[in-house]
């Protein structure tokens, strides 16, 4: 189960990306009733690809986190060791 959970990490990861890149864009088109500014666009200002890229950014790592300590909650309860440094953290 444990072999399984560590292979199944990086594919794992990449869905919690595009799961928040989704999150990022849905809230974005809820605040600014716009689609999401794209870099590849000619007449886009920084001034929305920052907030842009804030949102996107802080929601994936979000995601991204959530889904590593489940990973590594759910080998910890299989295996009865946790996967990773030890102690109490800061």
């Amino acid at each position: 189960m444990l072999k399984i959970l560590l292979k199944a990490e990086l594919p794992i990861l990449v869905v919690a990306g595009i799961v928040a890149q989704k999150i990022a864009a849905k809230l974005w088109s809820l605040i600014f009733d716009d689609d999401v500014p794209d870099t590849a666009q000619e007449n886009v200002r920084v001034s929305l690809l920052v907030p842009a890229a804030i949102i996107e950014g802080t929601l994936y790592k979000l995601v991204r986190m959530a889904v590593d300590r489940g990973l590594r909650v759910a080998a910890a309860k299989s295996k009865g060791t946790w996967i990773g440094k030890t102690g109490e953290g800061e």
